[in-house]
């Protein structure tokens, strides 16, 4: 894995968890559009939401902190000169 390939996950990830968020706020405002139900499920989870929004958050801060060649010595890569799946 790269580590490009690392930060675009988690900003995919962003940006899902950022979708849901706002669907849950607009579901949970707008309970005589999407019903009782639907809009108590939107209020339990925004803070769930918010809590995996931080989540994403850090994670972005810590692998944009680590170098690039860690990525590829962690996932076997062939930063550090051998060869990958080498016994």
């Amino acid at each position: 894995m790269k580590k490009q390939d690392a930060e675009d996950g988690i900003a995919r990830a962003g940006e899902k968890i950022n979708d849901l968020y706002a669907r849950a706020w607009n579901t949970a405002l707008h309970p005589t559009e999407h019903g009782i139900a639907p809009s108590l499920v939107g209020v339990v989870s925004i803070p769930v939401l918010s809590l995996a929004s931080i989540g994403q958050m850090v994670g972005s801060a810590v692998v944009s902190q680590i170098p690039a060649d860690v990525f590829e010595k962690i996932t076997g890569g062939t930063a550090g000169g051998g060869k990958s799946g080498e016994v």
